[in-house]
């Protein structure tokens, strides 16, 4: 494993999917209120057109799908073979953009978000408040991203990386 690889794919992986994120929320927030706590969700679902969400879907999947070839073709690039090097760099890198995703877009964005009102009918909600928040974010971001997304993020990259 190339750490010095895998910390700078990691930093442009969380830079890309934040950028991507980010980029499409501010042109279909609406579609990305579904991603966040369940009162602001039933609030905001009145709003809410299929079209969106289908467009986010278009948008997410490919970028996972992407990111996922991306961490594989580089860390083969980078001379890491065998399942489990392969299986670590991807975890490694999915922890980066796991962090970036905590950081910019669950605690940063949430305040610029709030303060502008982007979420039609769920402008003054309780659960924009840290207290509801938490209950979303912490949960997410400490426990189903390091004990089951960044592992499938791991073993598809090592799969892809067995293929190489």
């Amino acid at each position: 494993m190339n750490w010095a690889r895998t910390i700078l794919d990691g930093i442009i992986m969380c830079v890309i999917f934040n950028a991507v994120v980010g980029m499409f929320f501010f042109v279909f927030p609406q579609a990305y209120s579904r991603m966040f706590p369940k009162g602001i969700k039933e609030a905001a679902a009145p709003f809410v057109r299929k079209k969106d969400v289908t467009i986010l879907r278009f948008v997410l999947i490919p970028l996972y799908l992407l990111m996922f070839l991306y961490m594989a073709v580089s860390a083969h690039l980078a001379g890491t073979s065998g399942f489990k090097a392969m299986f670590w760099t991807g975890y490694t890198e999915m922890m980066f953009v796991n962090f970036g995703d905590f950081f910019l877009l669950d605690v940063l964005a949430r305040i610029y978000v709030k303060d502008k009102g982007l979420i039609r009918g769920a402008e003054n909600h309780p659960d924009w408040e840290w207290k509801g928040w938490w209950k979303l974010a912490v949960p997410e971001h400490g426990f189903f991203w390091p004990f089951l997304f960044c592992p499938l993020t791991g073993a598809i990259v090592a799969g892809i990386g067995q293929l190489l």
